[in-house]
């Protein structure tokens, strides 16, 4: 269901996970209803007679059939996983005639982004010849202002979900972000830099900080998806909130991803379902990133600019479209793949997952 100035001295941030996620409408596995209804509901119609062993009925024609273990035959499910617990309501679901997947489910997925963010605030502490000191007071400055703000990570990580009810998912994932960020801050010297040092008739003129940084932060999403759907379509909603924090406490992000998405389903077997899928995505996104970064020699006495900085980011824009499938290769196995387009975003996920 998206992460190298100076080393050492610029700090990571990281984005979009996101995650998304990521892992967003990962390992979905839309329930679906049977065609054949059945006239009457099995679970009014007759007592569950599953922790009552066999009864003769009238007659002594030979043991009662429980019409529970009837429905799940029809539907592909194991009768004797009927006392599960998850999900609740699953048998009376079962009984009505729907398919539903197995409640656990446990998955790896990839995530690539290419994300392109807008500065919220930028406060700065600046010193000639050395670094700010960590504890300098940082303020925002005119003259000094950002310019480009990418980055282009990949997430790895881990999901495990469960129905909780037919149609109600929810899910928990851990990953790892690795990757680069780059980030131009503009100086303007002649404004920042007192007199005599920068003056009228010999101006030192403004200049570019380029600060490209390594992205390693961890991150946790918890979420849920909601679904609808029958033997032939299916639609799905999902909501869940990522927090990434950098393992060098240089970067902390958190966001809340919203996502919408439906599309056929095409039956190739038995237990293998084809459902290709589109939607929308908005990622709500915002970051704080710190570091230290140096200029080269800008001054007549040979010396640097040295710039501690803090930048709140959030994403320029949070939609996108989404299009992607899902391919339930039997009850046990799910594949996916999806791709995300917005205006200055670029998202592809791969996951998969087994269900038991």
């Amino acid at each position: 269901m998206g992460l190298p100035a100076a080393p050492g001295h610029a700090g990571g941030m990281k984005r979009g996970l996101w995650i998304i996620p990521i892992g967003v409408c990962l390992l979905m596995q839309p329930h679906d209803a049977r065609a054949q209804a059945t006239p009457d509901d099995p679970m009014l119609a007759a007592p569950d007679q599953s922790d009552q062993g066999t009864a003769a009925p009238p007659g002594g024609e030979g043991p009662a059939q429980d019409p529970l273990a009837a429905t799940a035959e029809q539907a592909g499910i194991d009768p004797e996983g009927r006392d599960r617990l998850f999900p609740l309501g699953g048998r009376r679901a079962i009984a009505r005639g729907y398919r539903i997947p197995e409640p656990w489910g446990l998955g790896a997925l990839v995530i690539w982004n290419d994300v392109r963010f807008r500065s919220r605030d930028l406060s700065v502490a600046v010193r000639k010849g050395r670094d700010p000191d960590a504890d300098a007071a940082l303020v925002p400055l005119p003259a000094v202002t950002t310019d480009r703000l990418e980055s282009d990570t990949r997430m790895t990580g881990l999901k495990g979900d469960l129905w909780l009810f037919p149609g109600v998912n929810i899910f928990a994932s851990v990953g790892k972000v690795k990757g680069t960020n780059s980030i131009d801050v503009d100086v303007d010297l002649d404004e920042l830099v007192p007199f005599p040092i920068c003056r009228p008739a010999k101006p030192c003129g403004t200049i570019r900080l380029p600060i490209e940084t390594k992205v390693n932060n961890s991150t946790v999403t918890l979420g849920t998806i909601l679904v609808y759907g029958t033997e032939r379509w299916f639609v799905l909603g999902t909501i869940a909130k990522t927090i990434s924090v950098s393992s060098k406490q240089r970067s902390d992000v958190r966001s809340t991803n919203l996502a919408l998405r439906g599309g056929p389903r095409f039956q190739l077997d038995d237990d293998m379902y084809f459902a290709p899928y589109a939607g929308a995505n908005y990622f709500d996104l915002k970051t704080r990133v710190r570091g230290v970064v140096a200029s080269g020699p800008v001054f007549e006495d040979g010396e640097a600019i040295h710039l501690r900085y803090e930048i709140d980011m959030a994403a320029s824009h949070p939609w996108a479209g989404a299009a992607g499938f899902n391919l339930e290769v039997n009850r046990h196995l799910t594949v996916q793949g999806e791709i995300q387009l917005g205006a200055e975003s670029t998202r592809i996920l791969a996951s998969a997952g087994i269900r038991f």
